[in-house]
């Protein structure tokens, strides 16, 4: 059985948030897109720390996790559920908004559909994202999860100690943890995505073997590879 409990759950459609609030790190299982309409929030997770404002839009990918540190009072949303095909999110600037916000106001699937097709055209860069050391480790980790996290301090002029501590203070989880838990997302979309063997994606993903693959996913999803090879589609809409 896959346990479900620790996701939280997005409502389509249009939100307004009428008092400023934060929200500490949590998962979303199915992908999602959040397009701002008014106000701003910020947050911060795989995709780096980035705030964003009126026009801007935060895809959220597939077992995506995350903190929100600050949300404005009066923040105007769009919630869309999104077909994630590749695993990927990040944040993109919109031209379209108000086109987009009356169609939603409508159809929330028309709404998605419009903002596919927004986006599979060049958007202008959003100036909202971050780019000092954890973010910059933030993204290397990304883009290779084998990075050796005392190397890269070293290379950056930087204690491991301090590292630890200033990862940990922006993203509200130690840069260790954050790497495994890279590499438990990128086994677990291979694991729901395609028919290789379990021991093969855990030598391929960093894991030392099958057992820490599966303890990895366990704590991140709830459940263990097997139940999630068993069912591989519950988060594939949405």
């Amino acid at each position: 059985m896959i346990n479900r409990t620790g996701f939280r759950r997005i409502t389509p459609g249009i939100e307004i948030l009428r008092s400023s609030f934060s929200l500490p790190r949590h998962r979303h299982l199915r992908a999602y897109a959040t397009v701002v309409l008014a106000g701003s929030l910020d947050e911060s997770g795989y995709v780096g720390r980035l705030r964003a404002t009126a026009g801007d839009v935060m895809i959220h990918p597939a077992l995506d996790c995350h903190a929100n540190p600050f949300v404005s009072a009066g923040v105007k949303l769009i919630r869309l559920e999104w077909s994630d095909t590749n695993g990927e999110g990040g944040l993109y600037r919109l031209n379209e908004v108000d086109e987009l916000a009356r169609t939603a106001e409508n159809n929330v699937v028309d709404a998605a559909l419009l903002l596919k097709q927004i986006l599979s055209r060049r958007s202008p860069p959003p100036p909202g994202r971050k780019e000092d050391w954890p973010d910059l480790l933030a993204i290397t980790l990304t883009q290779n999860a084998s990075t050796e996290i005392g190397d890269w301090a070293e290379a950056n002029g930087l204690a491991r100690e301090t590292v630890s501590r200033g990862f940990a203070a922006a993203y509200e989880v130690a840069p260790t943890v954050f790497q495994a838990e890279l590499r438990a997302r990128t086994a677990w979309l291979r694991i729901t995505r395609g028919s290789d063997g379990l021991s093969r994606i855990a030598s391929e993903t960093g894991f030392a073997d099958q057992s820490h693959m599966t303890r990895w996913i366990s704590r991140t999803t709830g459940s263990p590879p097997g139940a999630w090879r068993r069912n591989p589609t519950l988060f594939k809409h949405g």
